[in-house]
């Protein structure tokens, strides 16, 4: 999922929204960027919890945040990417089926890649309509990054436990906000973010960027109308997993 997406999701969730916790949301996908592995970083929540579960609110509210977010304890990552009810895979994987053909052709990539490709488009087509729905949000997100004592304090705890030095972990805040965008977003934005993202993990150029916003609101038109259902669905699986960290 995109940073607006586990945003609102961890608002759901938790009932609240604090600068903590909406890093906290993000912070798996964040963390990437020092070297940590998908299949490690989203798997930090009970990696931190047992460390930070009494510490000050900033650090318990942000470990919750990645514990909505990840895929162990399982988080909205897991049920929109690996399993979901009775789904071959992830909830997002599901809805992309009638797209794979089209987003083979617009990215120019083998078949084969194409049903993994295609669930990048639900979850952009996500992205976008929480946006259209939210559109406070990013404010909220600039804001977040804009907080250098509240870095500075995760930086601290945070970086005994995942890296051996403060400088690497504080690399992944400066890194990622630069990928925040100040524009209104909107499908041509999203299809223009994506170019850059093939570019630098599959090195393909170009891709057909009108071809790709077309997706991108096809995308967004699969999924608004049970979204909140999904999300709903997600909140209540994740219930007894809260309980059980208290």
């Amino acid at each position: 999922m995109y940073p607006l997406t586990h945003i609102y999701f961890a608002r759901k969730v938790m009932g609240f929204l604090d600068d903590a916790l909406l890093l906290g949301s993000i912070f798996p996908d964040m963390v990437i960027l020092c070297g940590i592995p998908w299949e490690a970083s989203h798997r930090l929540g009970l990696v931190l919890w047992p460390h930070f579960k009494e510490a000050a609110p900033p650090l318990v509210h942000f470990t919750q945040g990645i514990i909505t977010h990840g895929i162990e304890p399982r988080g909205l990552d897991y049920y929109s990417d690996e399993q979901y009810d009775s789904y071959e895979k992830g909830y997002c994987f599901e809805k992309a089926r009638p797209l794979i053909e089209q987003v083979v052709e617009a990215l120019q990539i083998p078949p084969e890649n194409g049903w993994w490709k295609a669930h990048n488009f639900i979850e952009m087509g996500i992205e976008l309509h929480i946006y259209d729905r939210f559109p406070e949000l990013p404010e909220k997100l600039y804001q977040a990054f804009h907080q250098q004592s509240l870095i500075d304090s995760l930086v601290l705890s945070l970086s005994p436990l995942l890296v051996e030095r403060s400088r690497p972990l504080r690399h992944c805040f400066s890194a990622f906000k630069q990928y925040i965008a100040e524009e209104e977003m909107d499908a041509t934005l999203l299809a223009l973010r994506y170019e850059r993202q093939i570019n630098h993990r599959h090195n393909i150029e170009s891709i057909d960027i009108a071809h790709c916003r077309d997706l991108i609101v096809k995308g967004q038109k699969l999924i608004e109308t049970e979204l909140e259902d999904f999300f709903e669905d997600v909140k209540m699986k994740m219930k007894p997993v809260f309980e059980q960290l208290q």
